[in-house]
């Protein structure tokens, strides 16, 4: 005990009476070379054989060491810096030099920066933006609200912020700074002018590294020429590798061979049971308000769940906090209008509120395809508010409505309802907070009256969702963060009843309800300049409750069961999840993963009809079994001169794939889970990938090679068939030239591989009605598919406008300029031989596409 006081009075006694500072003390020891082996040695071994070895004096207290690290490695002709930085790694112990004698003590070695970075004209969040040490090759990043935390050594720190379309900018980082707030603000580029490339590999590496998703440039793609001219992000999500739309014009996104209801499709947090408007000539996401857009098809962080095949993440902007702004503008398809700016007090606050609607009865004057007349009208509003640096809370919400009439006066009326509420809490400079209350609402209801009927019947299938979630982002270290998190959510299923709601109606399908709790934590950790890995687990409990009339299935027959029969049914899963990441050589990175994924909700609709609204979900219970998959992917990146090359590929092997038998009612049957067959899917494939900017050209150019196969006793009769989804060969290319800073030319080609399509072999007749008789399932391919899309982009504005965030932009351009006649779908009948006649109906030729956009 005498020894560590006097120890701990010779080391005070050392710093009060020599007052040189560490970095001139350091110097008078900067030639020295130490030669040692620290293999299988503690740390007060090795200081004392450098003290015997080189007549070095030190002092220090042992009790400041952790006694119970053992090193390994051999030092031959290093420099003394190199072995103390090795030996105290990791640890809070500092030293110094003075005079030929080595003092070590306890020292706080880090200090934390913490802030928001934003857009500096109207105080938006920035996600995902980009802050890179100088000379560390450390990088830290934005997190969903924007915000950052960074914990470095002791020191100043130069660090170089970047996110793409803004300027980047280079900060100083000091220890002073550590007990403030520091809120970065980027201003936006002209975003005409070329694109600015930091020509530092280890920045652009890292950045590709950390990349475990892929980000929409939407301020790129939103040029491009739609469908009558109305900028669509599901269209611009169709335009990207392993992601196909099944039919010409529609909205639906088919994932690596997946179904369309594996993907997770949120706004603003909350889940998008239907993007649809008007059958999928467009979608429910506003292009004037969307800030954000990720889509994760394989390496799924594990905060994510609930589907197998994709996440796809839309945030909208929060409005500018600064000067009040209004903006919209039309298509030939769409008028929209909307406005923002501070709400309370300057700075503090922001709203934003959109409203658009269809100018246009299309589905009749322009696709001549049905009988009817469709509209639809949608809106936006966000409100956010800051308390204090600290605390920050959001409201946002979204409504939207069609309306389809036919000649006979039924309508067929559906739509979306989201809501989230959210507050950001900063509760410790490495700890940040995010709780959110979610509602999610799906409704769609279908005249069915006659009609000489003076009835008013309609048939309603409805999901609603109430979920409350808790996200937790633990910033460890500049290189290690950790993410955790619960969610808890109320599912209310009504499958199909006639309303007015009669409970004593045969027709209708049982109503369930079902609880969904989640739990996940999630490391992400960067060993070394090279590797980094992310490990992660998501652990689930379901538990479904049936209502009204309920069955058991045995044998494909259904058995009543008893009012006071148990109606519960509960399932528990586990999904680790891993990823690893390693950069090496020239611009070279490689990425593995493996995802085990559930889905407990399955959507049963009929994909063989190019255009249908008519949507029951239904929940995991007695009689169908919960989805879920095991899936493995690779990817291989090269940085090129301007540019980048890829090569991924995945295999995934799915359980309890929901499939539809053939001649499937969905409509007026309380026995639909009859319908209804479960098995075993797999798919697989390759996915090349390069992009190239040669002057003023900018060119992307997208192949993919895949497979997707189903199992279904009961299906195909049990033998193996290629699923609904499967599309082995798509070609995509995307190519932009700006004639100048005011003009920019875009066009979009695409060819693929038909879509698998069941031909009937011959009809009969049950109950007076002439049906078909299929085939083997999808044994036949709808012809190749191709379009090319062409677009002139023109900015009204002057370049001081830009600056201030005016925007006066026109568009135009033709969609489908080579007039291909794409199947849109087939409709089979008996000729006079009574032999099958097929039918083939196709979407509208050349459309030419108008868009003006404006913004003061």
């Amino acid at each position: 005990m005498k020894g560590i006081v006097l120890s701990r009075f010779l080391l005070l006694c050392w710093l009060i009476i020599f007052t040189y500072s560490k970095s001139s003390g350091q110097s008078n020891l900067s030639d020295l070379q130490v030669s040692i082996d620290t293999k299988n040695k503690e740390i007060i071994q090795i200081l004392t054989e450098i003290n015997k070895n080189y007549g070095i004096s030190m002092s220090y207290d042992e009790q400041i060491f952790n006694r119970n690290i053992v090193y390994g490695r051999n030092f031959n002709k290093s420099s003394l810096e190199d072995l103390l930085a090795y030996l105290l790694k990791d640890s809070k112990i500092g030293f110094t030099v003075i005079n030929r004698a080595l003092i070590l003590y306890p020292e706080d070695k880090t200090f934390t920066i913490k802030g928001r970075v934003v857009d500096s004209l109207s105080g938006e969040s920035l996600i995902g933006a980009n802050l890179v040490i100088a000379g560390k090759n450390r990088t830290g990043f934005s997190n969903n609200y924007g915000f950052y935390s960074l914990t470095l050594p002791k020191s100043n720190h130069d660090c170089v912020v970047s996110y793409l379309g803004y300027r980047t900018k280079n900060m100083r980082f000091t220890p002073e700074m550590e007990n403030g707030y520091l809120v970065i603000k980027l201003s936006p580029m002209d975003m005409n002018l070329k694109e600015v490339v930091i020509d530092s590999d280890s920045i652009v590496a890292d950045r590709e590294q950390q990349r475990l998703n892929e980000k929409i440039n939407w301020a790129r793609f939103r040029n491009n020429s739609f469908y009558k001219g109305e900028a669509d992000i599901i269209k611009v999500l169709q335009m990207q590798n392993g992601i196909n739309g099944l039919t010409e014009g529609g909205s639906n996104l088919f994932v690596r061979g997946s179904g369309k209801d594996q993907n997770l499709i949120l706004l603003d947090e909350a889940v998008v049971y239907n993007p649809s408007h008007l059958f999928g000539l467009t979608s429910v996401f506003n292009s004037d308000i969307l800030k954000h857009t990720q889509i994760y098809k394989d390496g799924i962080p594990a905060n994510y769940g609930g589907r197998l095949a994709s996440i796809m993440e839309m945030n909208t902007r929060d409005g500018d906090n600064g000067a009040m702004h209004f903006f919209g503008g039309t298509s030939l398809l769409v008028a929209r209008l909307g406005a923002e700016g501070p709400f309370i007090k300057r700075g503090k606050g922001s709203f934003l509120v959109t409203a658009r609607s269809s100018i246009s009865n299309l589905l009749n004057t322009e696709y001549r395809l049905f009988n009817v007349k469709g509209t639809y009208s949608d809106y936006n509003v966000k409100l956010n508010y800051a308390f204090s640096e600290r605390n920050k809370i959001y409201l946002s919400g979204y409504v939207g409505q069609d309306e389809v009439v036919a000649l006979n006066k039924n309508t067929n009326r559906w739509g979306n309802w989201t809501s989230t509420l959210r507050w950001n809490y900063v509760h410790s400079p490495r700890l940040f907070m995010n709780i959110s209350a979610i509602l999610s609402n799906y409704r769609n209801k279908l005249d069915v009256s006659k009609p000489e009927s003076s009835d008013n019947r309609t048939w309603l299938t409805q999901i609603r969702d109430k979920s409350l979630k808790a996200d937790f982002t633990y910033f460890m270290g500049l290189e290690r963060t950790l993410d955790f998190g619960a969610q808890a959510t109320l599912h209310r299923f009504k499958p199909g009843e006639i309303a007015p709601v009669d409970v004593n109606n045969e027709d209708n399908i049982f109503r369930a309800q079902t609880y969904e709790y989640t739990g996940y934590a999630s490391f992400n950790w960067k060993i070394d300049s090279s590797f980094r890995v992310v490990l992660g687990t998501r652990v689930n409990a379901f538990s479904s409750t049936s209502f009204g009339r309920y069955y058991l299935l045995n044998n494909n027959q259904y058995k009543m069961l008893a009012e006071e029969a148990d109606k519960r049914k509960a399932y528990y899963g586990l999904e680790p999840r891993i990823t690893m990441m390693y950069r090496f050589g020239s611009g070279y990175s490689v990425r593995l993963s493996y995802n085990r994924l559930y889905q407990y909700l399955q959507l049963l609709q009929n994909d063989e009809l190019a255009f249908s609204s008519l949507e029951a979900w239904i929940p995991a219970g007695q009689n169908i079994k919960p989805q879920y998959a095991d899936a493995f992917s690779f990817r291989i990146h090269k940085m090129i001169y301007k540019g980048a090359i890829s090569i991924e590929g995945y295999w995934k092997k799915m359980k309890n794939q929901v499939e539809l038998i053939d001649h499937a009612q969905l409509i007026l049957n309380p026995f639909i889970e009859t319908q209804v067959k479960q098995g075993n899917g797999r798919m697989y494939g390759v996915e090349f990938s390069l992009n190239k900017r040669i002057g003023s050209f900018d060119g992307t150019f997208f192949y993919s090679w895949s497979r997707s196969f189903r199992t279904i006793a009961g299906i195909n009769k049990g033998q193996e068939y290629v699923a609904n989804a499967d599309i082995p060969h798509v070609l995509k290319s995307n190519l932009s030239y700006s004639i100048n800073r005011f003009m920019h030319l875009n066009a979009f080609y695409t060819v693929q591989s038909g879509r698998p399509l069941t031909y009937p072999m011959g009809f009969t007749e049950y109950e007076g009605i002439v049906v078909p008789i299929y085939s083997n399932r999808n044994s036949h391919r709808m012809p190749l598919f191709s379009r090319l899309d062409i677009s002139c982009s023109i900015d009204l504005e002057t370049k001081k406008q830009r600056e201030t965030g005016r925007r006066n932009t026109l568009n135009i351009g033709l969609y489908n300029v080579l007039d291909r006649r794409n199947p849109l779908y087939y409709s089979f009948s008996e000729d006079d031989s009574g032999n099958p006649a097929v039918q083939q109906t196709s979407f509208s030729g050349i459309v030419p596409a108008i868009n003006y956009a404006i913004r003061f």
